[in-house]
């Protein structure tokens, strides 16, 4: 029994060394340090036949059974790691990463050519991808020593390098915080396992088989992560996006402008799409620091193989900076590849001349009478080319005329042939060029057209006349229908109101008193007066 509780807790304390063994060698550490671009000469950990040294395997101890091979190939991957912190303390531990954006020809071979440039140098292609004819990309790796070998022979496939971006980490601390602990786990584990050979209770057992189980999985962890880090130190990575140049393409943004301020200005580019080319998107550029969002859409023409953008408009706020460089830009794809076309159109923005109309006062006429209408109008010095309509608003022909320069009267005369209840609007407008553009201002008179009124009655019709009159009865025989309808509707009301008047009448006179003369008469008390 007291040999039991001695092995208890002796197992306790055992567990309890390890623990705190493991806690003293596990604080993981990362340092990341950038450093300068340049190879780093260090010997690569990888497992190379050394030829004239013949491998010993190790005496077992007195007592102990002989090392299997896997127990063998252990023992030298930790024997390795350890040769390899020692020297990754002298030589410091580097990762290199490279990406690259290139500019190329074609973009299948030069991922070919870059394949070829990894397996000559002893390296290997990570990843590549071609999404689309102009597009790709490859990831590969090389040996460190290499590295600046593959970039440079890398850079001399491309026509433009667009983007070149080096980063250094410096691992070397992290290898060797991983390293010391898994050499703390491996002391405890190798504890646990002597301890596990001399429990006597299953529970006992179990218990150092689990404990056992998590110290040799937290091992592995950093031993994986120690051959990474070893790897990628030892073998840089290249990442490389890939991209045609894209072709020309014909393209034309329009006819130079020049407009007034606040002027709607609209832009339409024409271009030839080359065979091949399905896909657009473009966008506008206004030279005033506004830019449109990309757009898509675009219609095909008349004329066979050319396509236009859709309209698009501004409008400029000031004339200060004028002009103004407005630059499309739009690029195409399919399986043609990519193309690419810009063009620009000079845009003068300057404040339009002003014209101010006044078509004259309101009139009243009479149908077919002669009506003169004159409008009065500004005429500014840089106004050319000025013109003045008159329009009635009776569907007749507008009355149009050019405008000399210093006039500004515009006076014609119209005949409205028919009245109407409704009066008619003429309109005057006033148009001109000028620097920024056309010019164009207009203003109305009210026209009321009349019937109009001879001196005989004209136009006499029997049978309107005989309908007129006979309406005019059978409005009158309605109305009589009413009153007798009314009449007879309230003539119970009216006899008994008289029968109440002629009983009320007949009661004063009887309830007189017989003995009092008769009221006298006027003639009476005339004569007494008298």
């Amino acid at each position: 029994m007291m040999g039991t509780m001695l092995k208890s807790l002796l197992l306790l304390a055992v567990l309890a060394t390890s623990v705190l063994i493991a806690a003293c060698g596990g604080g993981e550490t990362t340092v990341v340090t950038v450093v300068r671009e340049v190879p780093v000469e260090k010997e690569v950990m990888r497992e190379v036949p050394r030829e004239g040294v013949r491998d010993v395997a190790p005496t077992p101890a007195p007592g102990r059974p002989a090392p299997s091979a896997s127990d063998a190939a252990e023992e030298s991957f930790e024997g390795e790691q350890e040769r390899a912190a020692t020297q990754a303390i002298q030589e410091r531990m580097i990762v290199r990463t490279v990406n690259m954006a290139l500019v190329v020809a074609d973009v299948s071979k030069t991922s070919d050519d870059i394949l070829g440039i990894a397996t000559s140098l002893g390296g290997w292609v990570v990843s590549a991808e071609r999404s689309q004819v102009h597009l790709g990309s490859i990831a590969i790796r090389v040996p460190a020593e290499r590295l600046d070998d593959a970039v440079n022979r890398v850079r001399d496939l491309a026509e433009d390098v667009e983007s070149q971006i080096s980063t250094s980490q410096d691992v070397t601390d992290e290898y060797v915080d991983n390293a010391s602990r898994i050499k703390n786990l491996e002391t405890t584990r190798d504890a646990l396992a002597r301890l596990m050979e001399k429990a006597v209770k299953v529970e006992d057992a179990l218990k150092v088989q689990q404990e056992l189980t998590r110290i040799q999985e937290e091992i592995e962890v950093l031993q994986g992560r120690n051959k990474l880090l070893q790897e990628t130190s030892a073998y840089s990575l290249i990442n490389v996006n890939l991209r045609t140049k894209p072709r020309e393409m014909p393209i034309d943004a329009g006819p130079d402008q020049t407009v007034g301020l606040g002027q709607a200005v609209r832009f339409r580019a024409t271009f030839r799409p080359p065979d091949g080319i399905e896909e657009f998107s473009y966008i506008w550029i206004f030279g005033d620091g506004s830019v449109t969002d990309t757009r898509y859409s675009t219609a095909p023409t008349t004329e066979e193989g050319t396509r236009v953008t859709a309209t698009v408009t501004h409008v400029y706020r000031s004339e200060k900076d004028s002009p103004y460089i407005a630059e499309v830009v739009i690029t195409g794809t399919g399986k043609a590849g990519i193309v690419e076309a810009r063009d620009v159109v000079i845009v003068t923005v300057t404040t339009l001349p002003t014209i101010e109309v006044f078509a004259g006062e309101n009139q009243t006429v009479q149908e077919g009478e002669v009506v003169q209408l004159a409008g009065t109008f500004t005429h500014p010095v840089e106004l050319t080319d000025a013109t003045y309509t008159w329009d009635f608003g009776d569907g007749s022909a507008v009355a149009t005329g050019s405008v000399e320069p210093g006039v500004t009267r515009a006076a014609v005369s119209h005949v409205y042939e028919h009245h109407r209840p409704r009066a008619f609007t003429a309109t005057l407008t006033i148009k001109g060029e000028s620097k920024a553009g056309p010019v164009e201002t207009s203003a109305t008179v009210i026209v009321q057209v009349l019937e109009a009124q001879g001196w005989t009655i004209g136009g006499w019709d029997f049978g309107n006349t005989w309908k007129s009159a006979v309406r005019a009865l059978s409005g009158l025989g309605i109305g009589l229908g009413y009153v007798a309808i009314w009449i007879l509707i309230f003539s119970p009301l009216w006899i008994i109101g008289g029968l109440i008047a002629l009983w009320l009448r007949r009661r004063s006179r009887t309830a007189r008193p017989k003995h009092l003369p008769p009221p006298p008469t006027v003639s009476d008390a005339s004569l007494r007066s008298e």
